[in-house]
């Protein structure tokens, strides 16, 4: 898995057999497709992204987020020179630069494309006649479809959600998503990413940005009692760290309604889930968040004067926290050495991308 997964990976000489291009892809894979286009995986390469890079200018930098969010070298404006007529030089324009398959992120041909094959996840055990047809003429276009059961293995995520080489703040890597995982009941009983990310092979790889998701992997439970109240927030059925980066950020509020339903400012207390950093990556502020089926409380007690008032529990979630406040620093400073309407479009997207998880009155 380790080669198949080299990075950049270099380009596809096949093109008269296979396109890179996912529209293509989608004429016989349209649900897959439609899938991926709701994904992330197909928004790796936004205006956030685009933003920040100057290719010509810091090439090293910029082919070092394209190895996660553009892996193929096909979508790198720049590359590592080589050969003897070039050593003067590290870095070259990329003549077989794609500037459209570079937008699709992390399409189909990232993850099934190499050296003109196709490769993917052995077939299905149980199908139908028809489907098993259906497959076995894909598998013909496909000039030879080569199956690998590392397709259903956690390692073929790591590849991107693990950095070991990445870096490090208060002794942890910022993306260590993969040994979360190992580490917990589910890597324990190879209960693999793809179970929870990609059910029946789904390309969705939904995560904290979806509530229905969320729903799925966290309880709440909420009690009041006399003049005190518990919020417990348990980490059900996340296969890592709730959440896994930096960039989410999980705001737990209590506070007391009136007669006429308005919020008591005074009775407002706040808690916080999350890995919060500096900007500059260079101070971590806390780190609150829960392990595989540990639980986070948030304990509430208020005074004789709110005795006849409605306590209210909400959980806000802000999957692009960090991002949100990184976008808004770049817009205040003047330095020109980003694209501007760029990240005004990326800070629209994250100011967006918020929403009420949780409420209960008690």
């Amino acid at each position: 898995m380790l080669e198949y997964w080299k990075r950049p990976i270099p380009p596809q000489t096949h093109r008269n057999v296979f396109s890179s291009y996912p529209e293509d892809c989608a004429q016989c894979h349209k649900e897959q497709y439609n899938d991926w286009k709701r994904s992330l995986h197909s928004k790796a390469v936004g205006p956030g992204l685009i933003g920040q890079l100057r290719p010509s200018e810091d090439p090293y930098f910029a082919i070092s987020c394209y190895l996660c969010h553009a892996p193929m070298e096909d979508q790198s404006e720049m590359k590592e020179a080589r050969g003897k007529r070039q050593e003067a030089e590290e870095y070259i324009k990329n003549p077989s630069f794609d500037n459209k398959l570079k937008l699709s992120g992390v399409s189909c041909s990232v993850c099934h494309l190499r050296e003109g094959k196709m490769y993917g996840p052995p077939a299905r055990k149980r199908v139908s006649s028809k489907q098993l047809a259906v497959s076995s003429k894909k598998q013909n276009n496909h000039n030879g479809f080569v199956e690998k059961d590392f397709f259903e293995k956690a390692e073929f995520c790591a590849a991107c959600h693990q950095l070991n080489g990445g870096y490090e703040l208060n002794g942890k890597l910022l993306v260590n998503t993969y040994r979360e995982w190992e580490e917990s009941f589910y890597g324990k009983n190879n209960i693999i990413c793809q179970n929870c990310h990609m059910p029946d092979r789904q390309h969705l790889w939904r995560g904290i940005h979806d509530p229905d998701m969320v729903k799925k992997g966290i309880t709440i439970d909420a009690r009041r009692e006399d003049k005190k109240a518990k919020l417990t927030i348990t980490n059900a059925a996340v296969g890592h760290l709730f959440p896994t980066y930096a960039t989410p950020l999980i705001v737990i509020k209590g506070f007391m309604l009136d007669k006429k339903g308005r919020i008591v400012q005074s009775s407002l207390k706040k808690a916080y889930i999350g890995r919060r950093v500096s900007l500059d990556l260079s101070e971590e502020f806390f780190d609150t968040r829960v392990a595989p089926q540990k639980t986070f409380e948030f304990d509430y007690t208020f005074s004789n004067s709110y005795n006849n008032h409605r306590l209210v529990f909400e959980v806000w979630i802000y999957p692009d926290e960090f991002y949100n406040r990184f976008y808004k620093a770049l817009l205040k400073n003047k330095d020109d050495d980003f694209k501007r309407k760029e990240i005004a479009k990326a800070l629209k997207i994250t100011e967006g991308s918020g929403y009420r998880f949780f409420r209960e009155v008690l």
